[in-house]
Order: structure tokens, then sequence, then C-alpha cells
């Protein structure tokens, strides 16, 4: 009869294939781990596990698993504390509303005592999730939490257990271990046929997310389905947004079976993992301070770098649409299960290791520890961010399962390798629909293997497979495709030449010349500044003060312009509390305020004080204040100022009206 120990065994050659390296992690001498798997292979009736000069070699597949497992007696099985404690939840949370220590610890086979530090732990566990675990005067335990941080932990707790196929029309367990079994057992007799039927649907609504985000969708209608009937209160802020996508109208067209409330919850759920930036005001009140948390960031990249980023808009705009999921999936503790932290940091240790070092600017913001999994997504944008754009000539399509941002990079960084346009970006199931369409495509890239019924009528198209990073290797495949490289000139390189040996040379004049006359021949890669402060600063909006107070200097900016006192006074509390974006350096302090949305004004205010004032113990004279509801332009004006004033303290301008406008018009 096999013991825990076989299958700890058994889960360990997984990745591991060295005697030695086993045998040390079970704490066994190598002769016993030998013993085990002749146990094993005895079990299994076939020698099905073989060690050739101390490495492991395994043949087992899916029915011999379950023929070990069929043989296996729970008494010979003891479970360790993290598997105690995953049971406890499935046997408690999400079947009872109270239940008292006897029951769980006979259930578990275990004593009251360690089921009592069990719950301890599992306790401070639960309050990351805003769930309360508590005790009644009669000492049964019960749990206190909001009817959204339920259904989302219990939906985070399946989908740790349960996949999809490709297809996304099935789903599997995809571990083996006898607690997985337990689990299995339990999950398969409560959920797996509303979960099949749900998928199915899903499948048929045709909603335009990555796999992933689809796969949790799945598992919150079902548990959500299964709460509906109880009158559970759900609080959704902006239901008349909300119902105005185009995900609410597929959701209720396919589940007329679902309240409406339940509908609006799920397009919620959609929106807030979504890369859809233009209403991130509604759902972040605090963007402010995200925003200047990402800036810092890409300003010290820039600075350990030693570049300056061109065409900072369009990298912005590509950060910014994953930085929005990165929050909402890190505050509901989701964890991507198609993880390229492996990749990432083999292929780009140091970008990956400098965000890990720096993402406490956006941890403070959001008083949360963002994942190692979610910041490598990040990696390839910065590095894509130090690559050239380039023109193309082939035409491509790529099919993919990774989430969107990634597949985007790989896209672009194909394109700056090789003169190809990727045309479309599709799911499997995207790809099935236009999969007739496909004459007018030179090439099909994909990142998983292709099945040969989708691709037997597919004769003058060229089928690549990659890895979701390009390595060495996929350049190689493309080249030996007939890919050509990608030989444009740089306008920057180009530049350099010119200016090495001319005189006197307008350079945004020559430019604009080369531009105009080489379009198809030079690829522009010199930033242009789409945020000048010349947009935002006029002369009369910076004045000389004699103010004895912050709050005074507010209220001139009311008099003299939109702010209004509720906005002085939030600025107020903000600032005080340290929770509103503010640089307060050397006698310059500088206050981003966004506007109420019905005003559409985009100014800056400079106030210069005849005499220092003190903010949150900072010695300042010199006060801007910059306002604007557009978001992009915004987030502009933000960078130039931070990378004018961050990290940097060479900055220096005599203390008088125009000299401070002259400075700043012709820094940023």
């Amino acid at each position: 009869m096999l013991k825990k120990q076989h299958f700890e065994l058994l889960k360990l050659i997984e990745n591991e294939k060295k005697l030695s390296k086993i045998a040390e992690l079970l704490n066994l001498t190598e002769r016993s781990v030998r013993y085990k798997i002749d146990e094993i292979n005895e079990e299994i009736g076939s020698k099905k596990i073989e060690i050739k000069k101390r490495e492991f070699f395994s043949s087992l597949n899916k029915d011999d698993m379950d023929k070990l497992f069929e043989n296996i007696e729970s008494t010979n099985y003891i479970y360790n504390q993290k598997e105690r404690e995953e049971l406890i939840i499935l046997y408690t949370l999400m079947k009872k509303d109270k239940f008292l220590l006897k029951e769980v610890a006979e259930k578990l086979g275990t004593s009251k005592s360690t089921i009592r530090n069990d719950l301890k732990n599992l306790k401070k566990i639960l309050l990351e999730y805003n769930i309360k675990l508590l005790q009644d005067d009669k000492l049964k335990y019960y749990f206190d939490y909001s009817e959204e941080d339920y259904r989302y932990f219990i939906a985070i707790y399946l989908y740790k257990y349960v996949s999809f196929d490709k297809k996304y029309d099935k789903i599997f367990f995809d571990d083996i271990s006898y607690f997985r079994k337990v689990i299995y057992k339990e999950i398969k007799e409560e959920y797996m046929s509303e979960i099949e039927s749900v998928s199915k649907r899903i499948k048929k609504a045709e909603l335009n997310f990555m796999d992933e985000t689809l796969s949790i969708l799945v598992i919150l209608m079902v548990v959500s389905h299964k709460r509906q009937g109880k009158n559970y209160n759900l609080n959704i802020e902006n239901t008349e947004i909300l119902e105005k996508r185009q995900e609410y109208l597929q959701l209720k067209n396919f589940f007329p079976d679902f309240t409406n409330i339940n509908l609006l919850f799920f397009t919620d759920y959609l929106f807030r993992i979504s890369r859809d930036e233009k209403d991130v005001f509604v759902k972040f009140k605090n963007w402010l301070d995200i925003s200047i948390a990402i800036i810092k960031i890409v300003r010290i990249f820039e600075i350990e770098s030693k570049v300056d980023l061109k065409n900072i808009d369009v990298f912005f705009d590509k950060i910014f649409y994953y930085i929005k999921p990165l929050i909402f999936r890190t505050k509901r503790k989701i964890k991507l299960k198609n993880s390229i932290l492996k990749d990432v940091k083999k292929l780009y240790p140091s970008i990956f290791n400098f965000l890990k070092k720096n993402f406490y600017y956006l941890e403070e913001v959001i008083n949360e520890k963002v994942s190692d999994e979610e910041i490598a997504y990040l990696v390839p944008f910065f590095h894509k961010a130090l690559q050239n754009n380039n023109k193309i000539n082939k035409k491509g399509i790529l099919v993919t399962t990774y989430k969107e941002n990634i597949a985007l990079f790989l896209k672009e960084d194909i394109e700056t390798e090789f003169l190809i346009d990727i045309d479309k970006i599709l799911t499997l199931k995207s790809f099935e629909q236009i999969e007739k369409n496909l004459d007018d495509y030179d090439y099909i890239l994909t990142t998983f293997s292709l099945e040969n019924d989708f691709v037997k009528e597919i004769k003058h198209t060229k089928i690549i497979e990659l890895n979701p990073i390009l390595t060495e290797k996929d350049i190689k495949k493309l080249e030996n495709a007939g890919l050509k490289k990608n030989k444009k000139i740089k306008m920057t390189a180009l530049l350099k030449v010119i200016l090495e040996n001319s005189s006197d040379v307008n350079v945004k004049k020559l430019i604009n010349s080369l531009d105009e006359a080489f379009s198809e021949k030079i690829y522009n890669d010199i930033d242009k500044n789409k945020f000048s402060l010349g947009n935002f600063l006029k002369q009369e909006n910076v004045f000389k003060v004699n103010l004895s107070s912050f709050e005074e200097i507010l209220d001139k900016f009311s008099n003299l312009s939109f702010l209004q006192k509720s906005d002085i006074n939030d600025i107020i509390n903000r600032v005080a509390n340290n929770n509103f974006y503010s640089y307060l350096g050397f006698k310059i302090g500088i206050i981003f305020h966004k506007l109420n949305t019905k005003n559409s004004q985009d100014s800056t205010l400079i106030a210069i004080n005849e005499r220092e004032i003190d903010i949150n113990s900072k010695k300042i004279s010199t006060i801007i204040l910059i306002n604007s509801n557009c978001e992009k332009k915004y987030r502009g004006i933000i960078y130039n100022f931070v990378k004018l004033f961050f990290l940097n303290n060479e900055f220096s301008f005599n203390n008088n009206r125009l000299s401070i406008y002259d400075y700043l018009i012709s820094n940023i």
C-alpha cells in the first residue's frame, strides 16, 4: 500500500530528475528512494519509472495515476498544514455558515488542537481577502465578508484546480497528488456540470477576451449562480456605464437565467481586468498617485539605462493599459497561470531585477505587494522601449492563447526584427472563424501547435510556432522561413553622421525634410514631445505673492481660475496625509490635481511667494499647480515635470516670474 511519501516522490520527479537531489529533498538515502520506486512500479504492475545513471525516467500516464489513487487508503495519507487549510476552506467557508472545531477535526482525521492552530493561520490568510473568521458565544466559528469579496475568493480558490483546454469547451484537472484527488472529487460533485454548461455558453457569446480572463469569468459565474437566489447584496458602482458596454449586452443575451445585478457584476469584472483605459478615472480614484508612481519607475529606468525613451506617449499607453488589470488582479489575489517569469528571468534578468527593485513606488500607492509573475509581464514593454519600431512589407497573423499585452509585445518584436506586417492578433476561437480566408496572408504565427484539422486546408501560408517572448531560435526560425531582416536607417544614426560633418544646421527643419523625402527608407526614432508645457502654461498664470500659508496660496489660485473651494480642501487634506501626489523639493512644490470632469480646462498656475512656507516639514517658496481632464495629456505633462525634478538636484532658476516661465518652457 502506497503512503504519502510515495506521492511526494512522484510529485518531485515531475521537475527534478537527479536521484541525489530527490533523496536530499525527501531526507532519505538514495537506496531508500530506489526501494520506493520499486514499490510504485509494483503497485502499477509495470516498470514505468526507471533510474539510469542516477537520473529518473518516467512513462507514467493518467491511467497509471488513476490506478495508484484508487488503491490508496485515506488512513495512509497525512495532510500537511497547507493541505489542511485548503480542505478547511472547502468543508466550511464553501459549504457552511457556522461550524464546530470537532466537526472539522473529525472530517480531516486529526486532533482539535491541530485544527485550532490551522484556524489561527487561516484567519490571517483570509483577512488578506477581506474575510473575517470569528467565533460566537457558543464557540461556533463563522465568517464575515462582503458578497463581492466572498465570490472572488471562492472563484480564485476553484481556479487553482480547474483548467480549460485550448478549444475552451472542456475542463480538466492538471495535477497529480492524493490531496488534489480529494479536492477534485468535491469540486466535481458540486461544480463540474455547471462549469461545463457555463463554459459552452461563454464560447457561444464570443467575448473578445483572452482565455485566462474567460476561465475565471466562467468560475465566477458558477459561484454567483449558486448564490443569486439567497438575496445576497452586491454593491456595483457605475451601473449606467456598465449597462452600455458590449460585454453586458452579450452576457444578457446568452445568460437570461442570471439576474441583472449578476450580469452587471460580471461586466464589472471584465471591465476591471481588461485593457480599457478610457474609463480609468471612474475605477481608480487614486489614478494620479498610480500614474506618478509608474512615471517615477520609468524615469529611474531612463536614468539607469542612460537613455531618453523615444515615443514616450506610445510607451505609456502600453504600460498603463497593463497596469489597470495588474492592480485588479493584485488586489483580488488572482495569480496568473500562464506565467512567463522563468523566460523573462532568463532573457532579460537586468530589466526584471530593476522593476522588482523599484516597483515599491506603485506598491506603496495600492498598498499591495505585486507578484514577480505580474512584474514579469511588464519586462517586455521595457525591453521593447529600448528597441526601434520599423515599417513592414510581408503580411501575417498571430494566433495565441497568451494575454493580449504579451501578444502585442511579440507582434512588435517580430515587426522590429523583420519586414512583416502582423495584421491581426487572434485567439484560437477567432482563428477558427477566419480559417477559410487566409489566402491574403504570407505567414501564420502561433504560440502553440495548431491541430491538423485546423490547418489541412491551408496551402499557401507558412505556419510558424514561436515562443511568447521572441528568442534567438525563433529569429533563426523566421529567417529560415523566408522573412527578411529590417534594414531601415534610424533617423538618430543618420543625424549623427550629418551633424558630425556639418555646421549651422537647423535640426528641426532637417528632420522634417528627411521625413518627407525618404519616409520609405528612414525610421524616425526621434522623440516628438506632444506634451509641451507651452500648451498648459501662460505668462499671466505665473505671479508673485506674499502670503503666509499654503491655504492662502490655494485661495489665490481659486480667485484667479478654475479652482473651487472643494478642490482646495481636497488638495490640503491629501497633501497633509501624503496620499495625494506632490513633489516637495528644494523650495519647490508641484501639486497635480484632476479637475471635475465637467470642466475641460487644462491649465498650470505658478505662485512665487516672497517668503518660505512650511508644507509637510519642507520649506517651499514656489508652488506649481497643474490641472487637466485629458488623461493622456495630463500624464505627458506629469512625466515632463518628473523628468525635470525627480532625482535631479541640479536645476536652478532665479526666483522671479519670467525666469521661471522661461526655464520651464525651455525644459518641458
